[in-house]
Formats: structure tokens, sequence, C-alpha cells
């Protein structure tokens, strides 16, 4: 499943192929290694950070940036292991709801689709009012 989230790809109106991971990147400033975290908790089962360390292979430091980003964001959640004695807090990282945040990620991109739309609207209607003033100069 590591490479396979890398693998999901679709097609751009310019015929192009662009990977998933690259709008959530665009919209998110997430990394692959985000995504590839992300996914694995979006399937399902509680991780502590060594879990998540030894089941894809990524530096611990690795994985405490990834996650502290996706709690961040809200993608994730993290609840505080109850242990005896003293040491740092060890914490359980997990998603609540997969369908829930895939719905958030759509609507975000839409935002994102909405919010160029209108700066390509007021640019061209930058262009438009140059345009006519060129004119109006040449004229």
């Amino acid at each position: 499943m590591v490479a396979g989230i890398l693998e999901f790809r679709l097609k751009l109106p310019t015929g192009r192929e662009a990977a998933l991971v690259e709008g959530l990147r665009f919209c998110y400033d997430l990394s692959e290694t985000d995504a590839i975290i992300l996914f694995e908790l979006l399937k399902g089962g509680e991780y502590t950070v060594d879990d998540l360390t030894r089941e894809l292979r990524l530096s611990k430091a690795t994985v405490n940036r990834s996650l502290s980003k996706l709690v961040e964001i809200g993608f994730v959640s993290r609840a505080r292991e109850k242990r005896a004695g003293v040491g740092r807090p060890r914490y359980r990282y997990y998603v609540e709801d997969p369908r829930k945040v895939i719905m958030r990620v759509i609507e975000d991109f839409e935002r994102c689709s909405s919010a160029f739309k209108e700066a390509l609207q007021e640019l061209l209607q930058v262009i438009e009012e140059e345009r006519a003033k060129r004119k109006r100069q040449q004229a």
C-alpha cells in the first residue's frame, strides 16, 4: 500500500497525468511521506510512532514531523497512552472517520478550485481594462 498511494493518478485537462499526492502537496503542503502516513492511518487502527517507524521503515524524526503536521491540519487524532512511571508521554495516532477526512479533502479541493477561478476572473478584468486603456491611447 505504501507505493500504492503514490500510484494514484489523475488525468489533467492538458493530458498530463498527476499524482494524487501532488494535489495534497499543493493544498496542504504535504510531502509524499506525510501522504503515506496519512493513508496508512486511514486504513484503520491506532499506531504509535514506533509502530509507524517499523511498518513504513522511516526514521522516528520523519514520522514525528509528519504526524505533527497531520494532527495540526486535523486529519489525524492522537490519544495519550496511559503508562505507569515517568518519562515522555507516548501517543497513539489514528483517524476517527476516514470518510470525513476524504470528504474534507474533496471540499478543500473545490475551495482551491473556486479561489483559482475568482483570481483568474479578476486577472481577466485587469487585462481587459489594460487593453481598453491601450486602445484609447492608440486612438
